[in-house]
């Protein structure tokens, strides 16, 4: 498996169901892993080659990342809102 896949599953996400709540989940899960410390959460920031940037860039690093290997396509908008978009789902998320 590569650096994505391994921090997927890290995140031990139980729900694959394409939801607002599952974006929300995500976006925490991304964040406690970089609070942490994650060794999966290091590794993918070293293949992303994101170590250098913020703590705050790298979580809209992550969460990116992982909502684009489960379908969600990503757009930014303005300086801190993440269009999240999936087939019938749009959701703006604040990055802040």
């Amino acid at each position: 498996m590569n650096s994505l896949e391994n921090y997927l599953l890290s995140l031990q996400l139980n729900n694959y169901n394409t939801s607002i709540s599952q974006i929300v989940e995500i976006q925490i899960r991304t964040w406690q892993s970089l609070q942490s410390r994650s060794l999966y959460a290091r590794e993918l920031l070293e293949t992303l080659q994101v170590t250098h940037y913020s703590l705050q860039q790298q979580h809209h690093e992550l969460l990116k990342h992982v909502l684009s290997l489960l379908g969600y396509q990503t757009k930014q908008q303005h300086d801190n809102t993440l269009l999240i978009e999936h087939k019938r789902l749009a959701h703006w998320l604040n990055l802040s």
